[in-house]
């Protein structure tokens, strides 16, 4: 294959890793990112499992990014503060070569980023994707700035509002709202370190909660709030502090403590809907192919999005290095993910459904049979976590 040049649309986590992964083969790359600066300060935190951080072993130690985490232990709790079933991680260093954690998203998107600064990637700030066109042998990418750039390909890593998508596909599917709330956040409370060394994870009376303590100390939260009706987005960023705080409070009144404390605690609340994609036909059209998110976007619940997108760079670099073609090396990297993609973002929609408030005939027996189906997920997640690619070995 003689294309040396590509342009990565987007620079959160897969973008910097895509670009690392590319100059391993001998391709340059240039990130554009709409956004003007950096937001390390933007989102709160994200799960990312042994098959995701294998990927980034492969570029990085992982004490780099071990600095600030909690553990990935689940304890399962109902709203009577009952414990209910646990998945325990002990053994996925042995297993799997390294054992879940939560990290900031910041931190994470930081310590990638650096990385791919030291090795000589070029990011350009504040570069608002508008237009796409591709000729035989190139792609340009427009930008609302007036300037323009052209590459042999392009790889979109803009995540699930992914602009790139929608060029691509004008008439493709959309993001669908999950019925679904997300809020979050980290806090400072005092009497918890005790508490460290799982999340817990609390099927509370009216809406469902989680926390951890981190290595430092801290309290990182979340929380999922039913919503049939999808919010729009201007709604949810003029939502006051103090307003979102005491919807919290109402909703938790009657769970077990720490909750009421983390939320009156919080001096800063993330709020979001959940989304996801539903399949996409195809990833890839011409000289232009998606990556992560913008492809095939999964709901929160099982912590996968961010290391399926890890996933992501490391074959598709495979692929273009080892096939003759960029059509063969997209259509090929499409068969190798799809059929894993599908059926995490199945199971992440129904881990979600689960989280919707229940009536209390429903909360019996989720209570009843919960601990039988966390022992049966937890040997389930095997072919997840196990989930390895040998930089080394040719793809054919």
């Amino acid at each position: 294959m003689i294309e040396k040049k590509a342009i990565l649309i987007g620079c959160g986590i897969s973008g910097p890793v895509m670009a690392l992964f590319l100059k391993r083969i001998g391709i340059e790359t240039i990130i554009y990112e709409a956004q003007t600066q950096y937001r390390d300060d933007v989102g709160a935190f994200l799960g990312i499992s042994p098959n995701g951080l294998n990927v980034l072993k492969e570029l990085m130690p992982l004490e780099n990014i071990l600095t600030d985490f909690t553990p990935g232990k689940m304890a399962f709790f109902n709203g009577k503060n009952k414990n209910i079933g646990e998945i325990d991680n002990a053994n996925q260093t042995e297993l799997y070569g390294a054992e879940t954690v939560q990290l900031k998203r910041g931190l994470l998107n930081k310590a990638i980023r650096e990385v791919a600064i030291a090795n000589g990637i070029n990011i350009e700030l504040g570069k608002k994707l508008t237009s796409i066109t591709q000729t035989e042998k190139t792609a340009t990418v427009f930008f609302n700035d007036g300037t323009s750039a052209t590459a042999d390909f392009i790889i979109g890593c803009d995540g699930i509002h992914s602009t790139t998508r929608k060029l691509l596909f004008p008439n493709g599917p959309k993001p669908v709202y999950t019925g679904l709330l997300s809020t979050g956040g980290l806090t400072k409370l005092a009497n918890v370190q005790n508490l460290y060394g799982s999340i817990r994870m609390i099927f509370g009376e009216r809406a469902f909660f989680a926390y951890a303590v981190s290595n430092l100390g801290d309290v990182w939260w979340f929380n999922n709030i039913s919503r049939e009706k999808e919010p729009s987005r201007n709604e949810l960023t003029a939502m006051e502090l103090n307003h979102l705080k005491n919807t919290l409070l109402a909703l938790h009144k009657n769970d077990p403590e720490p909750i009421t404390d983390i939320i009156k605690s919080a001096n800063k609340v993330e709020i979001y809907p959940v989304y996801d994609i539903p399949f996409l036909e195809k990833w890839h059209r011409g000289r232009v192919c998606l990556i992560g998110d913008s492809a095939h976007a999964t709901a929160p619940h099982i912590g996968q999005g961010a290391s399926l997108a890890l996933e992501d760079t490391i074959v598709l670099a495979k692929c273009i290095r080892d096939l003759p073609s960029l059509e063969a090396a997209f259509a090929k990297f499409q068969a190798l993910r799809q059929d894993r993609v599908k059926k995490i973002v199945r199971e992440a929609r129904k881990v979600g459904n689960n989280k919707r408030a229940p009536n209390k005939f429903q909360q019996f027996f989720r209570d009843l049979l919960l601990p039988f189906f966390v022992k049966m997920e937890a040997k389930k997640m095997d072919w997840v976590y196990s989930y390895k690619v040998d930089w080394n070995e040719k793809i054919i």
